[in-house]
């Protein structure tokens, strides 16, 4: 996540110290050991891992005694454009059962290349092929890359060309080295991060194209033709290739290690400066480098594991009375030679924003009529007008529409209408160099036009294409189904918009669930015409979106219109809230007054106050059902953290926070390096009582 320069109150100091003999443990324990409650961040099987994985110290921040170690190892480093490593079609790498691994230290976005239909769209970083051809021997034998901002991983069948994708779990962090890893033993797919199983999928027994002659690069996917497409923007060390599936025990125990030959290994690119390219030390596979360029340091190799760290207090949602707060981690192990540095930060309110919605415009882009000559065309226009001029008093992030944005999909007038009120977002300035970031659902209006041509023709793909914040489509050539992202505070937000459908169409849902399963971090939205009733139950499209989509963790708010009402509800599902919101004032006079949403998100509550109003008639409307305040997962929004000084230390080491203010929220983490490793905790936060 970003983390934007913010400095404390002066009042609040921080003082850091490691325990050499002079700071003691908590009562009744040994200086070191950590409580039984405490979190271990490395070493302990299903405890909290590293949200960090372990890389070589930047040179600025080199531990004493360390100097020159960060330039002992290299890697071969991919520029995202067309950089990348072939081996031809490479026969030998034609597997059935296979562990492709290496290390990776993702940079930047990338670029991505799809797996076939049915199949996943994929920053590469090694395999055999891509989506070409179904049903012959230029079928995908087998892909492994990024899935967004997780792994995954696809092949083609040998029966009948279909796509066979798995998806992990975590969000690969960037910028730092991580161990990643790819499985398929005849029946299932694992995927491996950090040497920990992150991922699954069961496939039927189906037997991938090991006879495909798509080629084997490494940094792209290639066809049978060795036509590239895809792209990683970061760097690759120590890849690995073998005929079998590795257990994750063997995984985990091996990735730390330089492996030239093995039973089963078919191939192994070490891939160091001092090689003069991409020789294969396993057998006869040596790769062709284009563009990529070696880079030090690489991944820790050979050098033991990271130490164990385990926070101790305050760990996250804790409460701390009074004025002073002690940091504190603990070292496992062998703690010698390593610093420490914490960071911190105050949330407050000037780390609040807001998202607006539009709900349905549709009698907005009519003008008077005989049956209703109130309606006016200015007030979508002044909507728009609104969020433009009050963007910095209300911190406005994003604009929501929940569809029926006209009243016949026919009327170009009315798109033009349409076309004018959206295009005051589309104003480009300094800090919004595509305009105000904004999503559209597609209602039961535009469709009176059954093939959607006018709302295409207007705000189509074309219209986004080249804007940031523009995600993507279901269908590449139609805006229909499509999804939008953007950051607040540092946090990243996804709105996924289904179109409007009586029913809910599977292949669509499936398709926005993986939009969200792909950015795990990030506050997922769903925005769809028609989801709730008048009475805060769902429709059928609404049921179907739930259902299909209620496990996924990080969705937790979908928004509608359509029903001429304001209603709400909640609904847990194995712990996990979704809160569903319908708006829509229709009904009312003038064709609805230009009523809108504010959604104002607070990261220090945890919270979202929901309120309603009309630029046109500056009138805010207070009633229970068009301002209340919900409960949300904001972690990871905020300010920037303070950094304060580094020292060195033995196994337990302490900051202390003095100078805090009654009822306030602070989140602080901690960088733990050594000659070879750095390793970053989680984020946790505390509350200082009233």
């Amino acid at each position: 996540m970003t983390r934007f320069s913010k400095v404390l109150a002066p009042s609040v100091f921080l003082a850091l110290a490691a325990c050499d003999g002079s700071l003691n443990g908590p009562p009744g324990s040994d200086a070191g050991v950590a409580p039984p409650d405490a979190r271990r961040l490395v070493g302990d099987a299903g405890m909290v891992s590293p949200s960090e994985d372990v890389g070589v110290p930047s040179p600025d921040a080199a531990v004493p005694g360390c100097e020159g170690t960060e330039d002992r190892s290299s890697a071969l480093s991919f520029d995202g454009v067309d950089d990348h490593v072939s081996m031809g079609r490479a026969p030998a790498l034609g597997l059935a059962t296979f562990t492709v691994e290496a290390w990776v230290r993702r940079e930047g976005d990338g670029r991505t290349m799809g797996t076939g239909v049915g199949g996943l769209t994929l920053v590469p970083i090694a395999g055999k092929g891509r989506g070409e051809n179904d049903g012959s021997n230029v079928d995908c034998n087998y892909a492994f890359g990024f899935f967004g901002d997780v792994l995954g991983a696809d092949f083609e069948d040998m029966a009948t060309g279909a796509n066979h994708p798995v998806i992990g779990r975590t969000a690969v962090s960037r910028d730092r080295w991580h161990h990643v890893a790819v499985t398929y033993d005849g029946n299932t797919w694992r995927l491996f991060l950090d040497g920990v199983q992150d991922g699954s999928a069961s496939t039927g027994m189906a037997r991938p194209r090991a006879d495909s002659i798509q080629h084997f690069a490494l940094g792209t996917a290639m066809n049978s033709t060795g036509v590239a497409a895809g792209r990683l923007d970061g760097s690759l060390d120590e890849v690995r290739v073998w005929d079998h599936a590795r257990t994750g025990a063997e995984i985990a125990a091996a990735m730390r290690t330089t492996i030239t030959e093995e039973d089963g290994l078919v191939a192994h690119w070490a891939l160091d400066e001092e090689d003069g390219g991409a020789p294969d030390t396993a057998s006869d596979l040596a790769g062709t480098v284009t563009g990529a360029t070696f880079v030090r340091p690489g991944a820790v190799l050979d050098e033991g594991a990271p130490p164990e760290v385990v926070i101790v207090t305050p760990m996250d949602r804790d409460t701390v009375t009074g004025t002073s707060a002690s940091l504190r981690l603990a070292i496992v192990g062998e703690a010698t030679g390593y610093e420490a540095t914490f960071h911190i930060r105050e949330l407050t309110e000037e780390d609040d924003f807001s998202i607006v919605v539009l709900p349905d415009t549709q009698y907005y882009t009519t003008g008077p009529t005989a049956s209703r000559p109130d309606r006016a065309t200015h007030f979508f226009a002044d909507q728009t007008r609104w969020v433009m001029a009050q963007r910095e008093a209300y911190r406005i992030r994003a604009v929501i529409h929940n569809g029926d944005i006209v009243d016949d999909g026919n009327v170009v007038a009315q798109w033009n209408v349409a076309d004018r009120a959206m295009a005051l977002l589309e104003a480009e300035s300094a800090d919004l160099p595509d305009g105000m970031p904004y999503a559209l659902g597609v209602g039961n209006h535009e469709q009176r036009q059954a093939s959607l041509a006018n709302y295409n023709r207007f705000f189509g793909p074309d219209r986004f294409a080249g804007r940031a914040y523009f995600g993507g489509t279901y269908d590449a050539d139609t805006n229909d189904d499509n999804w939008i992202h953007f950051e607040a505070g540092g946090l990243e937000f996804v709105v996924v918009n289904f179109r409007y459908d009586t029913t809910q169409d599977a292949a669509i849902t499936t398709w926005g669930r993986r939009v969200l399963e792909a950015r795990p971090e990030a506050f997922g939205v769903v925005n769809s015409h028609y989801i709730l009733n008048s009475a805060g139950e769902f429709g059928p499209q609404g049921q179907a979106i739930y259902n299909a989509l209620r496990s996924v963790q990080n969705l937790q708010l979908m928004t509608c219109g359509h029903i001429a009402n304001e209603a709400r509800r909640n609904d847990t599902y194995s712990g996990h809230r979704i809160d569903s919101m319908l708006a829509d004032y229709q009904g009312r006079a003038e064709g609805g007054g230009g009523f809108l949403r504010l959604w104002e998100f607070s990261p220090a509550n945890d919270e979202l106050t929901v309120r309603s109003y009309s630029p046109s008639h500056d009138r805010w409307e207070t009633d229970a059902n068009s301002e209340f305040t919900l409960r949300v997962d904001l972690r990871g929004a905020g300010g920037a953290f303070r950094t304060v000084e580094t020292v060195r230390g033995g196994d337990d080491v302490r900051a202390s926070l003095d100078g805090l203010m009654p009822g306030r929220v602070y989140e602080w983490y901690a960088t733990i390096t050594d000659c070879t490793h750095e390793i970053e905790t989680p984020v946790q936060r505390f509350r200082t009582a009233p």
